[in-house]
């Protein structure tokens, strides 16, 4: 095997230390879309969840008009 010169060894120790960094920033930003998305979810559960008590709301109401 042959022996790596100054120059070869800084480029590979160049490419692995930015190979890190991109990694580290590619996870980051996948760590703050998967935060995002679930307050979303929680913000969407909770419309959902209002929508559900206004439709029973509704129900009840038509319910009572039918009654009377």
């Amino acid at each position: 095997m042959e022996e790596f010169t100054q120059y070869e060894i800084v480029l590979i120790a160049i490419s692995l230390v930015g190979g890190w960094l991109k990694f580290q920033a590619d996870y980051n930003k996948l760590a703050a879309r998967v935060k995002f998305l679930e307050g979303n979810t929680a913000e969407f559960r909770a419309d959902l969840k209002q929508l559900l008590q206004d439709i029973q709301e509704i129900k009840v109401l038509l319910a009572k008009n039918k009654v009377e």
